[in-house]
């Protein structure tokens, strides 16, 4: 007897084959080294969430990531001359910066008209591996339109359109160029610090797809 049912294929199971390539549900693995903290090396962490900032000729795909405890780390994969580099941020509080810096010398960062070159007062354990000795203000400020949407595979919105939550970035850098440190201001003052690693893509030793589509 014939049988339509017979005609269905199962449908593919999806591949993951790049960390840029990443959807909400997909997990991915790091690798097991001292390079990280605790609470990140070796773990498992699940993508909570896909979001871009828009930039006036570019944009960058942001990654939230998770781990079991619910500590939360972002990550954006960075392309340059044919290599791809994986940027791991955590976002710091006001008492972190005043125990890292100082807030009398991260207010230099706003007050001085020329880049600014930022010395690192501490490193508190918890944030060790994130920080560099020393920073160097790498551009002046710039505007970012933030959006709490993967536009990978959409048209962006046009420069400065309403859709995008507009803030302004300064970004320093260490000499080695393997830590930054990245300061968001959104409208009405309110300020967000990052503290970012830089690491080879092949930190990234596994992964895994979700049910994402």
């Amino acid at each position: 007897m014939f049988s339509f049912f017979k005609s269905k294929k199962n449908k593919p199971e999806r591949q993951l084959n790049d960390a840029s390539q990443l959807k909400s549900g997909d997990m991915l693995q790091v690798i097991d080294s001292f390079a990280y903290p605790a609470w990140l090396k070796g773990q498992m962490l699940k993508v909570a969430d896909v979001q871009t900032y828009q930039y006036e000729r570019s944009s960058d795909t942001e990654f939230v990531l998770e781990t079991d405890s619910g500590q939360v780390v972002f990550l954006q994969i960075e392309k340059e001359d044919g290599e791809q580099w994986a940027n791991f941020s955590i976002k710091v509080q006001r008492e972190d910066v005043n125990a890292i810096f100082t807030l009398d010398e991260f207010s230099r960062i706003f007050d001085e008209e020329d880049l600014t070159h930022l010395k690192t007062n501490d490193k508190p354990s918890q944030f060790s591996q994130f920080l560099a000795d020393e920073y160097k203000q790498t551009e002046d400020p710039y505007v970012a339109y933030f959006h709490k949407q993967d536009f990978r595979n959409l048209a962006l919105p046009r420069y400065e359109s309403e859709s995008g939550e507009p803030c302004e970035m300064i970004t320093l850098m260490s000499p080695q160029e393997s830590h930054s440190l990245n300061i968001e201001i959104w409208d009405g003052g309110d300020t967000e610090v990052s503290l970012t690693l830089t690491r080879p893509i092949t930190d990234i030793v596994d992964l895994f797809p979700g049910s994402a589509t």
